[in-house]
């Protein structure tokens, strides 16, 4: 008897030692890497699941009832004792009534006749029901090819659009009428969920003290970076080498209602170093074959809500982004908290700017 206890026990160890999630990574069947990060966030957050191990089935087409599962669970709705919507379709045996029955009492939804939750759901229908699960505002004057003001769903996919949720197909079309796929709607909700627009300028009131790491010279310093006037366009925060009185170049930081640059200002043809549109949201911000400046470079948020140690500092909502660039090898890491700004910067898993301690002026 004892031996079996034993047993048991080693069983139900060797069973919480396991890993709870499934990293989008390990499906076989994700060949588009750019989708890795949002379905990594919801396989993690438990919204969403594979079909095994090795398979999520990114094309398969998504249906109301499992867009209502999953928004379900994104948006934490009560599904106990649930006011019944009366669909004719849906009774209360059927196995997702709870779950469409809270996305319609939510409003997410229409209260009609019939749910259909074996239909497909399309992109345009997409676009609705994830601007009235989020409630998401503004709207650009952003067209698809494919996308005109009889289009069902026009205003809430220009809103998509205007919040980067969406970008559409390389021929400038949205295909509002095409079915959505599993990968692109878990994307889709991953961002929704993580989106945010954060100041990611530093704040002139205070001096910024880094510690930094000179991948030119190899050499360690401690510089303070102290704002000194806007030149019409942007921030110029001057830099010193605390030790020695030593200056740097000049650091110009941009900051606009929808965007965010920074540059190192050695000479008359600054570009910037990074450059971001806001508001920023889980995944692929930037794509390496984009046109244009920043054409050859991928940015990629990795989470919106992150943590970091800097200084003596541990640091809660952290937006962390990741440059990678066809030219260089060099992998970037930037680290931004919400009022406050850069606080830490890696080059593959070298600190090479860490954010000691900021005093009033």
């Amino acid at each position: 008897m004892k031996n079996l206890l034993k047993i048991i026990c080693l069983i139900l160890i060797t069973v919480c030692l396991l890993p709870k999630e499934v990293r989008a990574a390990s499906f076989k069947d994700l060949t588009d890497e750019t989708l890795l990060t949002e379905i990594d966030y919801l396989v993690e957050q438990d919204i969403v699941r594979g079909y095994s191990n090795t398979l999520f089935k990114p094309n398969e087409k998504v249906t109301k009832a499992q867009v209502a599962v999953m928004l379900t669970r994104a948006l934490g709705l009560n599904t106990i004792n649930i006011k019944n919507p009366n669909f004719q379709d849906v009774t209360t045996a059927h196995k997702y009534y709870k779950e469409i029955a809270a996305v319609q009492n939510a409003g997410i939804f229409n209260a009609v006749d019939k749910f259909h939750p074996d239909a497909m759901m399309t992109r345009g229908q997409m676009a609705i029901v994830l601007h009235r699960a989020f409630q998401l505002k503004g709207s650009d004057p952003y067209y698809f090819s494919d996308v005109t003001e009889q289009t069902p769903g026009y205003k809430e996919i220009l809103t998509l659009a205007h919040n980067h949720l969406i970008r559409g197909y390389e021929d400038g079309a949205f295909k509002p009428n095409e079915p959505v796929t599993r990968a692109h709607f878990s994307a889709f909700l991953a961002r929704a969920m993580t989106l945010t627009k954060p100041d990611l300028l530093k704040d002139p009131a205070f001096v910024y003290t880094y510690a930094h790491y000179s991948l030119s010279d190899n050499q360690r310093y401690t510089l303070n970076y102290q704002y000194d006037h806007h030149d019409g366009k942007n921030d110029v925060w001057t830099v010193q080498n605390v030790s020695t009185a030593q200056t740097f170049p000049n650091e110009l930081l941009y900051g606009h209602d929808r965007i965010y640059g920074q540059a190192i200002a050695s000479d008359a043809t600054t570009h910037y170093d990074l450059y971001l549109e806001l508001p920023l949201r889980l995944g692929v911000i930037l794509h390496e074959d984009d046109e244009g400046v920043t054409s050859g470079v991928r940015v990629t948020v990795k989470t919106t809500n992150g943590t970091v140690q800097a200084g003596e500092v541990q640091y809660t909502g952290v937006v962390i982004l990741e440059e990678r660039s066809i030219y260089s090898d060099v992998v970037k890491t930037y680290y931004f908290v919400d009022g406050i700004g850069l606080v830490k910067e890696l080059h593959n898993d070298i600190v090479v700017l860490e954010l000691l301690n900021r005093t009033m002026k």
